[in-house]
């Protein structure tokens, strides 16, 4: 029955010509263009994507990260867990693919055109049209 629910906001909330498939949860604060593709078992998280971006199978975008410079990183010491954990920007811009099992951090731009190989952990920011693979991209 929450899947069916989910399905339906999902559906309204994303460009009629995108596609989400529905096991990969995205948070309600991400933003996805037109004519975009999200395989299977994603995780998406905060993050602002521009058109025509492909998604493949089990790629996790934007997951928090806790601040190595506090006292402690334990999540008991934030005023707000969600925001603290995922203040840092991530944007993917248009035409931009994203291969099988990769992760991409929060912090990080991906340019136009630009492409992440399967199993590639990106940390730094992709140029555009620049093409990374490996962990770490």
């Amino acid at each position: 029955m929450r899947l069916n629910f989910f399905r339906q906001r999902a559906h309204k909330r994303f460009h009629r010509t995108t596609k989400v498939l529905p096991s990969s949860r995205i948070s309600e604060d991400t933003t996805l263009g037109r004519y975009c593709y999200v395989g299977e078992r994603c995780d998406i998280t905060r993050a602002e994507i521009g058109d025509y971006v492909s998604i493949a199978n089990n790629v996790s975008i934007g997951a928090g990260e806790h601040p190595l410079t506090a006292v402690s990183t334990n999540a008991v010491f934030y005023r707000n867990t969600y925001d603290e954990l995922t203040k840092a920007p991530l944007v993917i811009k248009a035409d931009a693919w994203i291969g099988v099992d990769a992760i991409i951090r929060r912090g990080v731009t991906l340019g136009y055109g630009a492409v992440v190989g399967a199993n590639s952990f990106v940390n730094a920011d992709v140029p555009d049209f620049g093409i990374v693979a490996g962990p770490p991209a």
